[in-house]
């Protein structure tokens, strides 16, 4: 057994919109909240750090002083041309929760994609030590999922907040014993 720590990327400058695949910074705001979160995570024990090469991702994890790798695979969704626009100016994207796992937003991918890519990089990427995941709540939610037994379908039913930590005790992929989730930090 061997803890795996998921932990989302800090607040953005833009909210209640589909940023997906956009490589924004990280906003003033995680900035400021980053040295309390850097030093809860730090206390955890992990040994390493997985993040998405995205910068709201991939600068806060560089920032750990951890071996860190950076992974692709553990991007956001692709939202495609909805990227940026607020969900609710964007009355096309009721359609989008029909069927939220295959449905494909305009030049983007569907979540169960997104799902199959990052629990393929985390399978491949995890070894026996304590490890970190910084990255997205789509990309987390699925490894999440994954690692609990809990069906696709539902993964997106989990709710995760900036900065929101999760833990789950790993023995197998299908196979992990959730001892929190989404706490707050920073």
């Amino acid at each position: 057994m061997s803890p795996l720590f998921l932990l989302r990327h800090g607040p953005l400058a833009q909210s209640g919109a589909p940023i997906g695949w956009r490589d924004d910074q990280p906003s003033e705001e995680a900035v400021r909240r980053w040295p309390a979160v850097q030093a809860e995570v730090l206390r955890l024990g992990a040994q390493r750090v997985l993040s998405s090469d995205l910068a709201r991702s991939r600068v806060p994890a560089a920032g750990l002083g951890l071996p860190h790798d950076e992974l692709r695979a553990l991007r956001e969704q692709s939202f495609g041309r909805w990227e940026g626009i607020p969900w609710s100016d964007n009355p096309e994207a009721a359609w989008i929760y029909a069927d939220p796992l295959k449905a494909v937003p305009p030049g983007g991918e569907p979540f169960i994609t997104c799902a199959g890519r990052s629990i393929a990089a985390a399978v491949a990427a995890l070894d026996d030590r304590p490890t970190l995941i910084l990255a997205h709540a789509g990309s987390l939610r699925a490894i999440l999922a994954a690692w609990i037994g809990l069906p696709m379908e539902r993964a997106l039913d989990l709710a995760w907040d900036p900065y929101g930590l999760s833990c789950i005790d790993r023995y197998d992929i299908g196979r992990g014993v959730l001892r929190y989730h989404n706490r707050f930090i920073g």
